[in-house]
Formats: C-alpha cells, structure tokens, sequence
C-alpha cells in the first residue's frame, strides 16, 4: 500500500475554485465579486441622480420663479399750466411724465393698455393713457405718457408755508400682463403703481422726490 504522506493532491481543473477561497487572477490580484460590483455601481447611479435632480430643484427655483414687475412714476414736466384762485378755484395743467416698468423675471413681460389717474385726496383730477407693450427679461421700459388735470372748484388747502402752495397728487394705476419664462411656465400677473408728486402752485412745478409704494 502507498504511503499516505506520499500522495499528492490533485491539482482542481482550469477555472475552478473552491467556495472557501479568494478570487485571484492568475497574476494574484483580488477581484471582487460580481454582486459587490453591481451594488456598488448601482450606489453610484442613484448618488448622482440625486445630485442632478437636487441642481434641477436649484436652478427651477432661481430662472422659473415668477415675481411682480414693478411700475412706477419716473419722472414729471410740465408742459402747459394753467392755475385760477379768485372766487373759484381752477387748474388745468399738462404735463408729460415717464413711467418705467421693471421685469425682474428670467422671462418677457407682454402687458395691456391702462389708464393712470391723477387723485387729489379722494377725488379723481385727471389721468392719461399708458400704452400696452412688452419688456424683456432682466430688463427697465421707459414709457412717454401725457397727463392732465383739469378740475374746477377745488377745495384746495393750503400747505407750505404762506409763500407757496403745495398740493399732493397721487398717481395710480393698475396693469395686468403675463410673464413668459418658458412655454410651460406662464404667469399673469397684476402690477399697480401708487406714487406721490407735490405740486408747487406757486412756483408751477412739480418738487422732488416722486414717492412711490
């Protein structure tokens, strides 16, 4: 009988292992197994698809956010002026005035024709028209708009002191528009304007600053 120390054991066959030992390659490297490196690349996938939908949220908040344009009373001059305090007191003037409307919107602003009036407490003096347009996204419109006033009997009350006359007048006007940012994002939006102007009767002139809200 053989002796036992002297048998060898038999080499396994090309390609076979057993369960109990490492994959190597030929050179002895390590290689993990198949299900190691599927899950891990599967941890990679969903690692950046969180990651791209996160910079999406980002960037939606910041370019599809829509907001209100803002419209005001830029400036005021007067053209022709025309004032009456004897037994009646009367007031006509004309004057020209430049509203701006500011889109602070990653999208156009398309707005309709308004009309702006001219309030002196609570009684309506005068207006003009504000005619309709578009401003582009990020940008100011300067629109040239005529104004008049003309009112008889006015209950005036004196302020300024007894060398002048002031008088407040409040600017209102109330725009509706939409905002296009995309073709699915599209918002209407309501802007109104709220400014205040002194007019100077004594002087004939408007005083600074236009106060708005």
């Amino acid at each position: 009988m053989a002796d036992p120390e002297s048998q060898t054991t038999p080499f396994a066959p090309s390609g076979v292992r057993s369960d109990d030992e490492p994959p190597y390659t030929t050179t002895g490297v390590y290689i993990k197994p198949k299900h190691q490196q599927t899950s891990k690349l599967l941890v990679h996938i969903l690692t950046t698809i969180v990651i791209l939908s996160s910079l999406f949220l980002i960037l939606a908040s910041i370019f599809l956010r829509v907001d209100n344009p803002k419209l005001q009373l830029n400036t005021v001059s007067i053209q022709n002026f025309n004032y009456e305090n004897s037994n009646t007191t009367s007031l006509n003037v004309t004057m020209l005035t430049e509203v701006t409307v500011n889109n602070r919107n990653f999208g156009r602003y398309v707005f309709d024709d308004c009309n702006a009036v001219l309030l002196y407490g609570n009684v309506t003096i005068g207006g003009g028209g504000i005619s309709g347009g578009r401003v582009g996204a990020k940008r100011t419109k300067l629109i040239s708009v005529e104004m008049r006033i003309g009112s008889e009997d006015l209950n005036l009350s004196r302020t300024g002191g007894d060398d002048m006359e002031l008088m407040e007048i409040r600017s209102f006007a109330r725009m509706t528009g939409r905002v296009h940012v995309t073709k699915l994002v599209d918002r209407r939006k309501t802007i109104e304007m709220n400014c205040t102007i002194s007019l100077n009767l004594t002087s004939r002139s408007f005083m600074d600053p236009i106060l708005c809200s």
